[in-house]
């Protein structure tokens, strides 16, 4: 993220779901994932037995209480080729993981969701898709791996879930991009920014409402800005890519971010009535930060899967990148973690406006969705919108356990109609906290890739082995303005 994309911008917010998502907005209790379509639980009704040994089953067990929940919330990542590092198809794949499991589910690190309540922030509406499992599947888990994780007898398998789809349904046309490129193997530069220009070939005015990412090389492709070039600029580009173009759109004069991707993210889609007015000869600006790996690697394949309508939708949406790079203020100066601070803060303020004007009250703006940004330094990262009559405080969203490697936006769960309601004159503040020791995980992962030992000052910067301090937030307005 760079200040060549600086909102507000007409655009789609980031919804960049992590896995884990079971693409509903309530998550099964122990006692339901292990019933669901089997008549027996692991503590009422007649005890099963065992079909080869007519021994009672031990439960719970992997095929009637485990393997639904984990294909349920786990399934999206843990799979053959899939982004985690062992598939979780099988009890076979699974069963030496079982301790490390229970410990991750019983500290939250799995399945991966940072927004978080605090005693400093409880947001104003739940997040859709809270990826959380319940305690009475943490309960079924541990007690699962503390007894010896059993297998259980497939003969009495529960039915396994679909994992959530990463696919878009209803696509109108998938584009991938024009020509290959190389991506040089790790050396004293480790972040590439390559630009690739996709046409996405619609004949009249369309409005997008979904964008699936397809990374044709995940092994080194790190995340993925995407632009509107409404003047078809970058059509220009031989063979449709521009390599070495920062972290923005590659020049393009105008060009306005409209959604960007993480690995393990699953399609990207605004609140309902919510779109990017698309006219014909636009063409799609895919910012792609790979990260070099050992050898040099090849992409050919990467791309976009669109849908749109052809209706115009009741709200347009603005994006706000608050910090740095972003607008707003500084309260600290220029972004800068000295090695060996561990409480190191940055903190922004912003007044809302429309770009830098304010706008009357009779325009009707709701806040949708937020999302954090810092690198590996980061520990915690905090927004709140402060009234501007009154001075209350609204928490929006806290990440008090910042993982670089699980990024995300969060999408409140109500009517858009219905939303938190900003108005010019608001102030949003982002507090950000970092932790330059070595007690951090993220410096240690840092130094390694640098072949350090000791923690150094680190600045603003593109690359992960710099820092930011950003949360983006997603606004509709109705209308327009």
């Amino acid at each position: 993220m760079t200040r060549a994309h600086l909102c507000p911008l007409l655009c789609l917010a980031l919804l960049l779901p992590a896995c884990g998502d079971d693409g509903s907005d309530e998550t099964l209790t122990g006692s339901t994932a292990a019933t669901e379509g089997n008549s027996s639980s692991p503590t009422s009704g007649p005890t099963p037995t065992s079909g080869d040994t007519g021994e009672p089953a031990s439960r719970p067990n992997w095929h009637e209480d485990i393997a639904p929940v984990v294909a349920e919330h786990c399934g999206s990542c843990h799979y053959d080729g899939g982004i985690a590092p062992f598939s979780m198809a099988s009890y076979e794949g699974v069963k030496p993981w079982a301790p490390a499991m229970a410990a991750d589910v019983e500290m939250g690190i799995m399945p991966p969701w940072h927004a978080l309540e605090t005693d400093e922030c409880t947001p104003p509406f739940a997040f859709k898709h809270d990826a959380r499992l319940s305690d009475d599947l943490k309960a079924l888990i541990s007690e699962w791996s503390a007894n010896g994780a059993p297998e259980g007898d497939p003969k009495l398998a529960a039915p396994i879930p679909d994992a959530p789809s990463l696919d878009l349904v209803g696509a109108n046309k998938t584009a991938l991009m024009q020509s290959e490129l190389t991506v040089p193997a790790a050396g004293q530069v480790r972040d590439y920014f390559n630009c690739l220009s996709i046409d996405p070939g619609n004949a009249g005015t369309v409005y997008l409402d979904g964008i699936q990412v397809i990374a044709g090389n995940r092994s080194i492709v790190h995340h993925v800005l995407i632009y509107v070039d409404t003047k078809g600029d970058s059509a220009k580009w031989p063979g449709g890519v521009k390599m070495d173009c920062g972290g923005g759109p590659g020049g393009v004069a105008g060009a306005q971010l409209v959604a960007g991707w993480v690995p393990g993210g699953m399609p990207i889609e605004p609140p309902a009535d919510v779109g990017t007015e698309l006219p014909p000869g636009t063409r799609l600006i895919m910012n792609v930060h790979y990260h070099a790996a050992a050898a040099a690697q090849k992409d050919s394949k990467t791309g976009l899967a669109l849908r749109w309508k052809d209706t115009a939708p009741a709200w347009s949406s603005l994006f706000v990148l608050v910090g740095d790079p972003g607008v707003g203020t500084s309260l600290d100066g220029p972004l800068m973690i000295p090695a060996g601070e561990k409480d190191h803060v940055e903190e922004y303020s912003w007044k809302v406006s429309f770009n830098g004007k304010d706008f009357p009250d009779l325009v009707d703006v709701r806040l949708w969705a937020a999302l954090n940004h810092m690198h590996k330094v980061g520990v915690d990262l905090k927004v709140w919108i402060e009234d501007r009559d009154t001075g209350d405080a609204t928490c929006l969203l806290q990440t008090p356990k910042w993982d670089f490697n699980w990024q995300r936006s969060y999408a409140y769960d109500t009517p858009i109609e219905s939303g938190f309601r900003v108005r010019s004159g608001d102030t949003v503040r982002v507090r950000c906290t970092y932790d330059n020791t070595l007690d951090n995980p993220g410096v240690q992962e840092m130094l390694a890739e640098v072949g350090g030992k000791e923690p150094v000052d680190v600045v603003l910067g593109e690359g992960t082995l710099n820092e930011m301090c950003i949360t983006g937030l997603g606004v509709a307005i109705k209308g327009g303005l």
